[in-house]
């Protein structure tokens, strides 16, 4: 007896929500690497996905990097 192969759905992506912007970066650590990185942006006033993305921009300047930066 003979089985036809059976196709694969695809996967069905949820729609953004409103105004939300896609994910563009992840990054592991563990928690203790986590907490230090949240005390480090609320000491300076912000939260974390806008201290990494000031960090990134100082970094790559400091590097040489004269690309403008584009908008998140």
């Amino acid at each position: 007896m003979r089985t036809r192969p059976v196709a694969k759905r695809k996967a069905v992506q949820k729609p953004q929500a409103i105004g939300r912007k896609p994910v563009a970066l992840t990054i592991k650590g563990n928690l203790e690497w986590r907490a230090w990185v949240d005390r480090g942006a609320a000491f300076c006033r912000t939260d974390t996905s806008k201290l990494v993305d000031a960090a990134l921009v100082d970094y790559l300047k400091a590097k040489g990097f004269e690309e403008p930066v584009p908008p998140r």
